[in-house]
């Protein structure tokens, strides 16, 4: 927009279009009595490039910019003020609401027309990818699998996860504690939900985290684990160890089956009582992690420095040099007496003694053990002992 101003010598006339806001610029100085024509051009106030336009349409004030990743929008932002009231925007405070209009569609974009909101299974999909690259270990995965399935998809799996509040976390958390589960998995499942919704905030679906301001069930309520280890005596764990029994036991078939006429087929020789023997003695003396004891091999145990180097581990079905802590797989323990006579008894005694063997290999096949098995027949070792149960880890 030009602004006109014209001067003569004798009365002033002068045109003017320009805001009163406008700035001008100086008139030229000429000799005295010489006639003179300034054209002054106002200074615009043109926005800078990118941020947007400001204009006024049918007595509200609308914003039109395009987004950094390439989105051309428009959106309504308020009524013009009328002069003289006190209803509606005036400009500075339309400028102001257009600039905060912009953050929050910088921070959390709408989604367009005809645009689907991904679902809370859907980002958890995405989030479990991103874990597999980054090369997590395998168990961690399929408990966070686990989770998703069995906790959270039957619950809020198909909300639009724009729609999820904290009250729906809190819901579900309440529900999984109705329906018997310790406050223990109730709070990993909420660990890995906060994850998930920190994973939409990454992909810019959403702006605040639900599971942020929700409410966890506590560390003490009944059923939770107990803060103090616990652990036998060493009464208790030679009753233990007494219960297993020391060869293999062939066990007798079932008088009748199930659905068939005459005796069950015999069931196969009960062939794991010594080497479990051993392992409940060196995981009762050393703290060693069940993991770390069914991936133990021979080549890592010491004999002159009496002492087992813990380098790997045997979880969900494969090895790992990764532990559940950075030392983990970087430490040893000492080896007691009891446990080095011990070990060194049932290397003679196994069929696998080569460095690269398992120590507590599978007596028929040389593989690892199955720790579900290891756990249940220490449980039932120790009601055989009549000793109070205690979990394998204490």
């Amino acid at each position: 927009m030009t602004c006109g101003l014209t001067t003569r010598k004798g009365p002033a006339v002068t045109d003017t279009a320009c805001d009163a806001r406008t700035p001008r610029l100086a008139p030229e100085s000429r000799a005295p009595g010489a006639r003179s024509r300034v054209i002054i051009f106002a200074v615009g106030t043109k926005r800078s490039y990118g941020t947007g336009q400001l204009y006024e349409k049918h007595g509200s004030y609308y914003g039109r910019w395009r987004t950094l990743d390439g989105r051309q929008l428009n959106r309504r932002i308020g009524p013009v003020r009328t002069p003289g009231s006190k209803d509606g925007l005036t400009r500075a405070q339309a400028e102001a609401a257009f600039r905060r209009m912009q953050d929050e569609e910088q921070r959390e974009p709408r989604p367009g027309r005809g645009a689907t909101v991904p679902t809370v299974d859907e980002i958890a999909d995405s989030l479990r990818k991103k874990q597999r690259l980054r090369g997590l270990r395998r168990s961690y995965l399929e408990g966070c699998e686990s989770m998703q399935r069995v906790h959270i998809s039957p619950r809020i799996g198909d909300e639009p996860v724009t729609e999820v509040k904290t009250a729906h976390v809190e819901s579900l958390a309440s529900a999984m504690l109705d329906d018997g589960l310790a406050p223990k998995t109730v709070r990993n499942v909420m660990t890995f939900l906060h994850a998930i919704f920190e994973h939409a905030i990454d992909r810019r679906l959403i702006r605040e985290n639900p599971v942020r301001r929700a409410t966890r069930p506590g560390r003490r309520r009944k059923g939770d684990a107990n803060p103090d280890l616990q652990f036998l005596t060493v009464e208790e764990l030679d009753a233990v160890i007494r219960a297993i029994p020391d060869e293999v036991v062939q066990r007798k078939p079932a008088p009748t089956r199930r659905d068939r006429r005459g005796p069950a087929p015999p069931p196969p020789p009960d062939v794991l009582g010594p080497v479990l023997r051993v392992l409940i003695l060196v995981a009762a003396i050393t703290g060693l992690r069940q993991s770390e004891l069914i991936g133990l091999r021979w080549r890592d145990i010491d004999w002159v420095a009496q002492r087992i180097r813990v380098r790997n581990t045997f979880v969900r079905g494969e090895h790992s040099s990764d532990g559940k802590s950075d030392l983990s797989t970087r430490r040893s323990v000492p080896m007691a007496d009891r446990v080095a006579r011990a070990l060194e008894g049932w290397s003679r005694r196994t069929a696998y003694g080569a460095d690269d063997d398992l120590v507590f290999a599978h007596p028929q096949t040389g593989k690892p053990l199955d720790r579900s098995k290891v756990t249940k027949r220490f449980k039932a070792a120790c009601r055989d002992a009549g000793v109070r149960p205690v979990r394998f880890h204490d």
